[in-house]
């Protein structure tokens, strides 16, 4: 959990009120691009009105901007039994990073360095955005209103992520996170979590290297295709030819455009449900902690002596009240969580298969078009 040192919102919460019918975004948020800025990436991000083109603002941020907002949203907003969006992957944008990218894409004996693509950061910040936009809880927050419409980035302090704080926080987890729980649908939910959690990013983990496969795969056609250009003894005419044609076979430009396809479409939707189902493990674990208190606070009652039973049964109603609350807003997020990921999947799974076909076509059309030049090369050569 991200602590800071000092926050102008974290002195009041504020309770989100209760909504007659469903939330409706306030604003539409588009991320069309990022230039790097020494060494941060600099965000371009437009704010419309929602199904409108109507640009509100257009304003530029960095992650830790947006890591920011992200802390000022939870210690704003009573946030208990809230699936809160997973942040965005922090941008690599430094020569190692993308050396390192690089190898672990082409292979460590690879000499070359793919040159800066910054339009997955984009697309991971737009949809951070999109979820955010869309939560009844923090949808129509000021935080985020002077966040998108105000031009000057705000001022943030300095947030501690120290190795004792995180290791007292794994600690306590793996303490009281195995709980039992009182409500028979929570403890299912909350194994089907811890199950779920590990198949998706073992999932994710297992697709990203079938596209690192790919990757290597076209590489090594490439290096082929040279290959065949460059030592081949035989220099007339002809030979030449083919060996253009021979280029054009290998279709490497075919396996990035696949591998690209691959990563925009299922990639994406399963790095982010592996993120996501962290937050969602998160929401179960802080509601179990108010459990927690509150059979607590119900112990502490027992036994109260006399000058002290008015103070225990204050402290009870108030965690019960905390536990309830947290209780029913977890079953509406659940439900709504549940919801967006069978429709995210299916859109996913559907721009997969179209990409998958599109390819398929396509390449079929160059093989065609390469096998029919290859033969109107054999019949020029035996004349």
């Amino acid at each position: 959990m991200m602590e800071n040192e000092s926050s102008p919102s974290s002195s009041s919460e504020s309770t989100p009120t209760k909504r007659s019918g469903p939330f409706s975004p306030v604003y539409s948020v588009l991320v069309p691009d990022a230039i790097k800025n020494g060494e941060a990436l600099q965000f371009t991000i437009k704010v419309c009105k929602p199904d409108s083109d109507e640009e509100i603002s257009s304003v530029t941020r960095v992650y830790d901007d947006i890591e920011w907002l992200q802390h000022c949203l939870l210690t704003h907003v009573k946030s208990d039994g809230c699936i809160i969006p997973p942040l965005p992957p922090r941008p690599e944008c430094d020569a190692r990073a993308a050396e390192n990218k690089t190898k672990k894409q082409l292979g460590s004996e690879s000499h070359l360095i793919i040159a800066d693509d910054f339009t997955k950061d984009c697309r991971h910040v737009e949809k951070y955005f999109k979820m955010i936009t869309s939560h009844e809880v923090f949808g129509d927050n000021d935080v985020l209103k002077t966040f998108l419409c105000v031009k000057d980035a705000p001022t943030r302090t300095r947030l501690k992520r120290g190795l004792l704080n995180r290791l007292t926080s794994v600690v306590e987890e793996a303490r009281k996170g195995q709980h039992k729980d009182m409500d028979d649908y929570f403890q299912k939910q909350r194994d089907w979590a811890n199950k779920y959690t590990s198949a998706m990013k073992e999932t994710s983990q297992n697709f990203n290297q079938m596209l690192y496969s790919q990757m290597r795969l076209g590489s090594c056609y490439g290096h082929l295709a040279t290959a065949l250009t460059d030592v081949t003894p035989y220099k007339d005419k002809h030979s030449k030819d083919l060996n253009k044609y021979v280029i054009k076979i290998h279709v490497s430009h075919g396996m990035e455009v696949l591998c690209a396809n691959d990563e925009k479409t299922l990639g994406f939707h399963l790095d982010l449900y592996a993120r996501y189902m962290d937050c969602v493990k998160d929401m179960l674990y802080r509601r179990t902690m108010l459990m927690v208190a509150y059979e607590d606070s119900n112990k502490t009652l027992e036994k109260a002596k006399a000058n002290k039973r008015d103070a225990a049964e204050a402290a009870k109603r108030k965690a019960e009240e905390d536990f309830e609350k947290c209780s029913d807003v977890a079953r509406r997020e659940l439900k709504v969580f549940m919801q967006q990921r069978l429709l995210s999947f299916s859109e996913g799974l559907s721009a997969f298969a179209e990409a998958q076909i599109k390819t398929a076509r396509d390449t079929y059309t160059l093989l065609v078009k390469t096998q029919n030049s290859v033969k109107q090369l054999d019949l020029l050569s035996l004349k």
